[in-house]
């Protein structure tokens, strides 16, 4: 006798996620392996040129995409013969937990970082605040699936063509006790008009598999 559940049980997914930046002008990937590396070696998983990774994270990387939608009706009929979607929206959200001058830069949208050797110990400098316009940039994240039954270990990605900063209170708070500081940061995902299928706007997924 057949089971009634059909459930596949390899396709239930839980773990950390890797968030990777690239300027603006980096080119937009074509496959996974143009943000890190995929080959096996001692440099496999290693950031392509041109990438950073944003480290660890705590609470997670989330994903939300969502839209607004405008229904049509007419007199002849009470409820809405037609609908469609006028506006998407897409964010990616995440406290990074690694506490770096450049991770307030780009939460704070910061200047620099610059270096001051003159003195001993050398200092890094950066400004902040007070900017009249956000830095535009690629983003990636990237998950690693368990081992299947084979021994592999696919990797999906998730590759975002225009990634700005969003409003987000980042507070910084000195104490003895308690949890070590994280930097949370909020990106928004604008559309790429260059891009001429609407629904690739935002960016692509790659998932890798046999």
């Amino acid at each position: 006798m057949g089971s009634f559940q059909r459930v596949d049980t390899s396709q239930l997914v839980r773990g950390a996620g890797r968030l990777m930046y690239a300027a603006s002008s980096q080119a937009f990937p074509t496959q996974i392996s143009d943000v890190i590396v995929t080959a096996t070696g001692g440099t496999q998983y290693d950031p392509k040129s041109g990438w950073n990774d944003l480290g660890a994270t705590v609470g997670g990387i989330a994903i939300e995409v969502n839209n607004t939608e405008t229904s049509y009706d007419i007199d002849q009929i009470a409820a809405a013969v037609g609908t469609e979607p006028d506006a998407w929206t897409c964010q990616v959200t995440t406290a990074l937990a690694e506490y770096t001058i450049p991770h307030l830069i780009l939460a704070w949208e910061g200047s620099g970082p610059t270096e001051n050797t003159v003195p001993t110990p050398s200092e890094t400098q950066s400004g902040f605040a007070g900017a009249t316009s956000y830095t535009e940039r690629r983003l990636a994240v990237l998950f690693q699936r368990p081992p299947d039954t084979d021994g592999n270990q696919y990797i999906q990605m998730y590759a975002f063509r225009r990634a700005v900063r969003s409003p987000q209170a980042v507070t910084i708070n000195f104490q003895k006790g308690g949890n070590a500081l994280t930097i949370p940061i909020v990106f928004t995902i604008l559309a790429d008009d260059t891009v001429t299928d609407p629904r690739d706007g935002f960016g692509t997924i790659f998932d890798q598999h046999a």
